[in-house]
């Protein structure tokens, strides 16, 4: 009798990713399930290649001018839990968890962190 395994949902590496500002910023979740970004200026941030059942951290800090918007990507069309809005002040932590779900929609939270 054959045991059959499920694909593992996130077979990137488990560590933070740094990855360079760009508009728009593209986070790939075939690298990491993790990212870092210093945040420069405006831009509208995409996760590409999340899978089933995948779990994600993103970790937006403002640069020391603050005031730029983020705008979440097509695929933060899923459910929001909690916060909807980003801390832009300067030098604001902001962290989104993202659970993807069955389908293309991403469940997400975004937490300020005060520091």
């Amino acid at each position: 009798m054959a045991i059959n395994i499920p694909d593992n949902p996130n077979p990137a590496p488990n560590y933070i990713q740094t990855v360079t500002f760009a508009d728009p910023l593209n986070l790939d979740a075939d690298d990491s399930n993790a990212f870092y970004c210093l945040i420069t200026g405006n831009t509208t941030l995409n996760i590409l290649n999340t899978r089933e059942g995948g779990t994600y951290l993103v970790e937006l800090i403002m640069d020391a001018v603050g005031g730029h918007t983020v705008t979440l990507g097509v695929l933060f069309g899923g459910v929001v839990v909690g916060s909807l809005t980003f801390n832009t002040a300067a030098n604001a932590v902001n962290f989104i968890s993202i659970v993807r779900g069955v389908g293309d929609y991403l469940t997400y939270n975004i937490i300020n962190v005060t520091v």
